[in-house]
């Protein structure tokens, strides 16, 4: 080709760069909004460029997970796929935002996260990776808690997204330490930009239910969120879910276990969200059972939604043999992340700094990472959340 040739075609249809940068992880595009005042635009600030990257990244399954760890004075995020934890990785990152941050839920790459949420509330929809920030109207419980000059904090949140009214909804559960004490529920809707309370009807769970668990964080699948619970009263725990489209509240048929059931340890338990193969996710539940003077950590997945006849162990696990490879008891952890391949990552709740990666091949011995401290040194660990890499934004 000649040289005249070459200089007539070096500039592409402005339509076929977009499709080329479409097809682009994001960090390599948010990189690329610096190359001009246009690709800034079109990467960071348009809409429809950053659904178009989604939806194309979503079909092919392309989306990259990361954890964002939040501490004292940091938050950081972390690619849990990487081999091994070391305080060197790459796959570590610092990301400036404000302190004291507690992460109180993650869907399609926004956070919602509370700045400074111990004495004050300051809420907000963030993505991590274009640094978009969104700042909420304070619910109902904050105004009262401020009122009345009394602490509030949350029990249970999470964050999701309805297709239906392309709606990103928000539902907390929170206390205010007032005399009488109060418990408040609330969703909040984006397209409306504002909170409601939630009337607990008949069926509902009144607002003493408790968890058997310390997590707070909704487990997010079919637009829904899940947590571990049992009614007052009742040992037995199940599977709350809030549907965020009917704005409800419905059970989840929870596994059913050969042998007692006092063999399982419900302060051992978790709801998390896996995803498959091809792409769809699944709902899964991780318990401690104790088997012949041994202790397994089992994990169950929801195969058909709803079905309780679709729950099955999809891998399990010696905890002593975890034990031994950290030196130590692996009592008192919490999973937040896990993958259908056998990929588990655990903060531990003994040591506050402390997050471990484990590989389960069936009934192989698991492979444990070293133990990784994520904050060098600055103070406890407060939140630890996964969310995906997207240019996904909620404008007013």
């Amino acid at each position: 080709m000649s040289t005249k040739k070459l200089h007539h075609n070096r500039h592409l249809p402005e339509e076929i760069i977009v499709q080329i940068l479409c097809r682009l992880p994001i960090k390599p595009l948010i990189r690329f909004s610096s190359v001009s005042e246009r690709w800034h635009s079109l990467i960071i600030e348009d809409p429809q460029f950053a659904q178009s990257h989604f939806k194309l990244a979503s079909d092919r399954k392309t989306l990259t997970q990361r954890l964002l760890i939040s501490t004292n004075y940091q938050l950081r995020s972390l690619d849990p796929e990487t081999p091994s934890f070391a305080d060197n990785d790459s796959s570590l990152s610092n990301i400036t935002f404000h302190t004291y941050t507690n992460l109180l839920g993650s869907c399609n790459g926004l956070v919602f996260v509370d700045v400074d949420g111990y004495e004050n509330h300051s809420l907000s929809l963030w993505n991590p990776s274009t640094r978009f920030e969104r700042e909420l109207p304070d619910p109902y419980f904050v105004s009262v808690a401020n009122t009345e000059k009394v602490r509030s904090e949350f029990d249970r949140t999470g964050l999701g997204y309805v297709s239906s009214t392309d709606d990103y909804k928000i539902f907390i559960d929170a206390y205010v330490y007032s005399t009488p004490f109060q418990k408040f529920m609330e969703i909040f809707s984006s397209r409306l930009n504002s909170w409601k309370r939630i009337q607990v009807r008949g069926h509902d769970p009144p607002c003493s239910f408790r968890s058997p668990t310390t997590t707070s964080l909704g487990a997010l699948t079919n637009e829904a969120l899940h947590w571990f619970y049992s009614r007052v009263g009742e040992e037995e725990p199940t599977i709350l879910a809030f549907d965020l489209a009917k704005e409800e509240f419905r059970e989840v048929p929870f596994p059913t276990f050969d042998g007692d059931a006092d063999d399982i340890d419900v302060n051992q338990m978790g709801v998390q969200v896996v995803s498959r193969g091809e792409g769809e996710e699944c709902l899964c539940v991780s318990i401690t059972r104790r088997r012949g003077g041994v202790n397994f950590m089992e994990f169950w997945v929801m195969r058909e939604y709803g079905v309780r006849e679709s729950w099955n162990v999809l891998f399990k696990f010696n905890t002593n043999d975890v034990s031994k490879s950290l030196g130590g008891n692996f009592h008192g952890y919490e999973a937040c992340f896990v993958t259908e391949g056998g990929t588990v990552i655990f903060r531990l709740r003994w040591d506050w700094d402390i997050v471990v990666r484990i590989e389960c091949h069936r009934e192989a011995e698991p492979v444990c990472s070293t133990p990784f401290n994520v904050n060098d040194g600055d103070g406890a660990v407060y939140d630890v959340i996964k969310y995906n890499e997207t240019l996904l934004s909620v404008p007013n």
